[in-house]
């Protein structure tokens, strides 16, 4: 009888064990707040162009100035869940891109052009900025579903030094550079599902189109990803990102187009509370 007594308590302490462990969330679903710090190695695509005639095509970075088309960048994510339903989370990524070269074809960048067999130094940047401001819709133990706004952020800049013709009269030593912030603002979705504590796959995408007057932009970013829970207040994941923005722009400092796509795996260490 004792014997009994004591296997149906051990079978009883097993039960609960399993049912806390059961009961327990992954973090992507219940901690208030997750911080990322990522590795990005991004396939790159930098088209840009200076003056909005059409006599001016839109200029191929990557190709026209050999730049390096996959480098790795680094990224940074926040997350504070402020509410029963509600959410607040930012990301940053960095680009810094440049090289020296011997132009294959002529290059017009507004009124310069740089003639085809021309030296030239050429660098390209961009800080990217998300704000997104988000609501649960549905929400259980393994899965979590939302909605919400936001608004990415980027300064973009550009220079191409060396020899050219200024409105094709002056051949003169000459330094072009141009600079933007454009404001872009979007509609974003996200699901998580986790079918145990430690494991977590997450699927976000991100879309607006905008067109107004003199300006037009459209933004798409898309990010499946895996994440596991090494222990309490640490992880570790792994995403793909496809970042896409374009815009048309009409300002003082930049009248023109840029095209820009970021494609790549992902590479992340968390941490929550």
């Amino acid at each position: 009888m004792k014997k009994i007594l004591a296997i149906s308590f051990i079978l009883i302490d097993i039960l609960l064990a399993f049912s806390q462990e059961t009961e327990k969330k992954h973090p992507i679903l219940s901690d208030r707040f997750m911080f990322n710090t990522s590795i990005y190695s991004s396939l790159q695509s930098i088209k840009l162009r200076v003056d909005s005639s059409d006599s001016n095509p839109i200029i191929d970075f990557n190709k026209s100035f050999n730049l390096n088309n996959n480098e790795i960048l680094f990224s940074f994510n926040f997350k504070w869940r402020y509410g029963k339903k509600w959410s607040l989370s930012s990301d940053y990524f960095s680009l810094k891109n440049g090289n020296e070269w011997q132009l294959e074809r002529e290059i017009n960048w507004g009124d310069v052009t740089f003639k085809t067999g021309s030296n030239v130094r050429v660098r390209v940047g961009l800080d990217m900025y998300r704000v997104f401001v988000g609501r649960t819709l549905s929400k259980g133990l393994k899965h979590e579903f939302g909605i919400g706004m936001g608004v990415h952020i980027p300064y973009i800049w550009a220079f191409i030094e060396g020899d050219a013709y200024v409105n094709e009269e002056k051949f003169i030593f000459e330094n072009k550079s141009v600079s933007v912030i454009v404001p872009l603002p979007n509609l974003g979705f996200w699901y998580y599902y986790s079918p145990t504590p430690k494991w977590g796959f997450t699927a976000n995408i991100d879309w607006f189109s905008l067109s107004y007057k003199n300006f037009s932009s459209k933004v798409m970013n898309i990010g499946p990803g895996v994440h596991y829970q090494v222990f309490k207040h640490f992880g570790v994941g792994l995403s793909y990102r496809y970042f896409k923005f374009t815009a048309s722009i009409d300002r003082k400092y930049w009248n023109g187009k840029y095209n820009m796509i970021f494609q790549g795996p992902l590479f992340s260490i968390s941490g929550n509370f």
